[in-house]
């Protein structure tokens, strides 16, 4: 196992580059579909937070890679245990793509109406890719040790 100041450093970096290409990922429909994805992956107005925390969209975003570098953390100590980076991640995600109803719902502002199929399949196959490369990324952390 690589030390702990290095994982540290390796969580930070991959799931920095997850959540940027994730964030990409969601962009993409929103500019050329008009489908705000990128807009509700960043979406905290459901939130009892001030106004200038809530629109804040850097803060936003940074947040949401606060979430992506959580989530490859939690893969690879789950690694420790039961060595299945694609599988963890995969079963992490699947769980995290269902979290668009419950968001959708608690949303004030709806990025997107009903109906909300073409969005949640999106939603679905870009968290489909990103755990790939988080079980990719937890690979390449584990080989290295």
């Amino acid at each position: 196992m690589i030390g702990n100041g290095k994982r540290l450093i390796s969580w930070i970096l991959y799931g920095t580059a997850a959540g940027i290409l994730l964030a990409c990922f969601f962009y993409i429909p929103e500019v050329f579909l008009k489908i705000k994805l990128y807009t509700f992956l960043l979406n905290i107005d459901f939130l009892p937070l001030p106004a200038s925390i809530i629109f804040n969209e850097p803060l936003q975003f940074v947040l949401h890679l606060f979430i992506a570098i959580a989530l490859i953390a939690c893969v690879d100590l789950l690694c420790k245990m039961f060595y299945h980076p694609f599988l963890i991640s995969l079963f992490i995600n699947i769980i995290m793509s269902f979290t668009f109803f419950p968001l959708y719902s608690l949303a004030v502002s709806k990025p997107f109406l009903p109906p909300l199929t073409i969005p949640f399949f999106i939603w679905l196959f870009g968290h489909l890719l990103f755990s790939l490369l988080i079980g990719f990324f937890v690979s390449l952390m584990h080989n290295k040790s």
